[in-house]
């Protein structure tokens, strides 16, 4: 029994032998020729890619002026301060501030209320020295072009109606009397200073009052001379007066007047001013235009 079980084992053994020698593992588990080598062109160094740059170049230093430091440890002591570098600060941009006393939204044409390129719409009060006319209520409006850096021209027209006391006895009931004007003129203007500017105008005017006493009725056209200043204390207000003398006879030939405008907009103002004369003398609430 002991040697047949001796037997078996034996050929037991030579069998598997025969298997692995058949497979191609060779004896004792050594692997065959050829196993493990790698294919063809493994381990080729792949292409060179140029380097991506870790740093900005240098920035240009003029001599006068200190280089921006490299990098250094963020917990090492801070540099001694030198000369400012000609890096521009974090969060400075090219975008500058309006200037002083310009308003928000504004440009500096829009500003300068001392311009000639306007146009106004006034309701005045004309109170005549005549003792037989009462006031009258006007409206009138104005127009200025500017024609260069010197010259203007104006234009303007008022109408008005009030009460006319004459008429026999000195009682004359409630007749009404007529009132209106048609002006034309050119002028020169100067700046002295930045907030002071000289004006001096010249033109026609044409005058026109009806009423049921034809002695106080007229017609009279003239000739009229204008010199003036304007003057801007503040960036909202502007000041302006005037002397008026024309060739008039039964008109104003002599007239100071007074205006102060106020900006509400930009280019929106509005005014209040008085007209004094050798025959009469109004009161004026203005808007004007500029643009």
């Amino acid at each position: 029994m002991k040697r047949i079980l001796i037997y078996a084992f034996s050929v037991s053994v030579a069998f598997c032998q025969s298997a692995m020698g058949q497979t191609g593992y060779g004896v004792m588990g050594v692997p065959p020729a050829g196993y493990g080598t790698p294919p063809p062109g493994y381990g080729t160094p792949p292409p060179s890619v140029p380097a991506y740059p870790n740093s900005l170049p240098p920035a240009s230093v003029t001599p006068a002026v200190t280089a921006p430091p490299g990098y250094a440890d963020p917990y090492a002591a801070a540099p001694q301060p030198g000369q400012v570098s000609s890096y521009a600060p974090q969060g400075v941009s090219n975008y500058s501030s309006p200037p002083s006393g310009t308003a928000y939204g504004a440009t500096a044409a829009e500003s300068n209320m001392v311009n000639f390129r306007n146009a106004e719409a006034y309701y005045r009060y004309l109170a005549p020295k005549h003792s037989n006319l009462s006031g009258a209520s006007t409206i009138g409006g104005a127009l200025s072009l500017e024609l260069s850096s010197l010259f203007y021209l104006k234009f303007g027209a008022s109408w008005g109606s009030g009460t006319d006391n004459s008429g026999p006895g000195g009682a004359g009931g409630h007749a009404k009397y007529h009132f209106a004007s048609v002006q034309a003129g050119a002028g020169f203007h100067t700046q002295l200073t930045n907030r002071l500017t000289f004006v001096a105008e010249a033109g026609m005017v044409y005058a026109n009052l009806k009423a049921s006493n034809s002695s106080v009725s007229f017609s009279d056209g003239s000739i009229y001379i204008r010199p003036a200043l304007r003057y801007t204390p503040l960036d909202w207000l502007e000041l302006q007066t005037g002397v008026t003398v024309s060739s008039a006879d039964k008109y104003d030939s002599k007239m100071l007047d007074f205006t102060g405008y106020f900006r509400v907009l930009p280019k929106f103002d509005v005014g209040l001013g008085g007209d004094f004369g050798n025959t009469s003398r109004a009161f004026r609430a203005t808007m004007r235009l500029r643009w």
